[in-house]
């Protein structure tokens, strides 16, 4: 037996738990919540973000709730209370081994121009600079500033220049166009004839989803759901049927965010059944992409069933569309197998995700934000797997195809920081290292908060 996790006792008397209690909203037996208190276990990764979760701290809170020698001797850990086994019975020694390693003709790095307006400063801190002018943007949206407004024919392909830069994760040069962009579309609109409307707004509700992206990506939650609301009124004025289901499927952003993952499936499903798929290339895509993330907000809640349901029906669209992108979405058959991985993680089938990694990489033809997500996937796999150099490997190839979509993901930070505290020797100034360039969240406005 191990020692007493003493702090693990208090921080869930804090939280209000009995050892029942925890038990009961964890669904699992109060015979694991004693045995992970007195130092017997520890839970395995997958419950450890429940856990975390229910007692209201960060992951790498309880990392050192679950190791506290970690907290002073970090490098002195050794995990010899049988985690190594890994979820769902898997074992780091059963697991294929099979994966290519990552050569450079496997990924791209994506080159951006300097900006030479705004020098001196890191890309996340150019984006967070840019936030409470966005915030006065959308303030504004019905008095904008006075400005010039270029022809439709001109601000078609400006608003196609930002969601490429969107789908590329160029966070800190998309932030600056949407900044200059927004209030242009805003006395578009208001200025247009009523016949021309639609179309303005067709073009606003484009903007306003790579607007999202940066509010999003960057944890700015609050912001987020306000502008998707905006990005819905926007789809809505388009008469678009398509667009305003693609407005849906970002409005999932909502529900990842607040953790009510059962209704946000249930919003995405309701939006997939108004589209007949039959109709055209583009409503079988949009149709598909519904249920490829519905199927991930099934699995993250724990529905494995659920789950394989949705991702079935988004294979079978895939068989109907191209890869490519689709109303600002990636969508296909490479897309519906990354998201399939996504789902072997999310349910703990370490051995599922790594055999649908072997031997595979996405195509370099996908948008960059679609690729690195392959390779943030693998990464949690080999995380799971009790695989660390691995973990490296492939965060380091996700933040070569797209550093500022890696930078400050919090999955990649859960991971990192886990890791940090439980390897030693040259692995852990490696993940030290790969820390240092991460953007840690810092106060931002949050759901629940």
């Amino acid at each position: 037996m191990g020692a007493p996790r003493h702090d693990l006792t208090t921080a869930r008397k804090a939280a209000g738990h009995t050892q029942e209690s925890l038990a009961e909203a964890l669904g699992i037996d109060v015979k694991s919540v004693r045995n992970w208190e007195n130092g017997t276990y520890r839970p395995d990764r997958l419950r450890q973000q429940r856990l975390a979760n229910e007692l209201g701290i960060p992951r790498r809170r309880l990392s050192i709730l679950l190791t506290p020698e970690a907290a002073t001797n970090p490098s002195s850990y050794v995990n010899s209370d049988g985690d190594r086994a890994g979820v769902a019975g898997q074992t780091g020694q059963n697991l294929p081994d099979t994966i290519p390693e990552l050569r450079n003709s496997e990924v791209i790095e994506v080159r951006r121009q300097e900006d030479i307006s705004r020098p001196g400063r890191a890309a996340p801190s150019l984006v967070h600079a840019d936030i409470p002018i966005l915030r006065r943007v959308l303030d504004s949206r019905d008095l904008p500033d006075d400005g010039p407004v270029r022809p439709l024919d001109e601000l078609v392909p400006a608003v196609r220049a930002v969601v490429v830069q969107r789908m590329q994760s160029d966070y800190s040069a998309l932030s600056a166009e949407v900044l200059k962009l927004l209030p242009e579309l805003h006395r578009a609109i208001l200025a247009a004839p009523p016949g021309r409307k639609p179309q303005y707004a067709a073009l606003l509700a484009r903007a306003y989803r790579a607007a999202d992206a940066i509010a999003d990506k960057f944890g700015y939650y609050d912001l987020s759901a306000r502008i998707i609301d905006l990005l819905k009124d926007a789809a809505l004025k388009s008469e678009e049927d398509l667009l305003i289901g693609s407005a849906e499927y970002v409005r999932g952003e909502i529900f990842f965010a607040s953790e009510d993952l059962d209704t946000g499936r249930r919003v995405l499903t309701a939006a997939a059944d108004k589209i007949r798929v039959s109709a055209s290339e583009r409503a079988a895509a949009t149709y598909g992409s519904l249920h490829m993330r519905a199927a991930v907000m099934a699995a993250r809640a724990g529905s494995a069933l659920r789950a394989r349901d949705h991702i079935e029906e988004a294979q079978q669209s895939a068989r109907k569309v191209n890869e490519g992108v689709h109303l600002g979405t990636a969508f296909g058959a490479a897309s519906v197998r990354i998201h399939r991985l996504s789902l072997a993680v999310e349910i703990g089938d370490v051995g599922a995700a790594l055999r649908l990694a072997s031997g595979w990489a996405p195509p370099t033809t996908m948008p960059a934000e679609r690729r690195s997500h392959f390779y943030i996937e693998l990464g949690r796999a080999f995380h799971l797997a009790d695989r660390p150099e691995r973990v490296l490997s492939a965060f380091g190839a996700a933040k070569r195809i797209a550093p500022e979509h890696v930078c400050e993901h919090s999955q990649v930070i859960d991971v990192i920081d886990h890791l940090e505290l439980t390897t030693r020797g040259g692995t852990r100034d490696a993940f030290r290292r790969f820390a240092a360039g991460l953007v840690k969240p810092q106060g931002r406005n949050t759901f629940g908060l």
